[in-house]
């Protein structure tokens, strides 16, 4: 089995090749009509992960507290 590394010697050439712009702007309407629009739930329901996750911690730590207390 041949080398990686000699592999991308022998074909480093084709790296520098550039395709056409008819292939550019193929390629550049994929990529546009792929890309997800951003939601903001997404973003609110990790805030809202984030802020429970803390009051839970808190609580505990209110709880052991109080009853290390007695």
């Amino acid at each position: 089995m041949p080398d990686l590394f000699d592999f991308f010697k022998e074909n480093e050439s084709k790296l520098q090749e550039r395709p056409s712009d008819q292939v550019w702007q193929k390629l550049e309407k994929k990529l546009e009509t792929s890309r997800r629009k951003k939601r903001p739930g997404i973003r609110f329901l990790q805030l809202t992960t984030v802020a429970l996750i803390l009051l839970v911690l808190i609580f505990a730590g209110v709880m052991v507290w109080y009853f290390s207390r007695k």
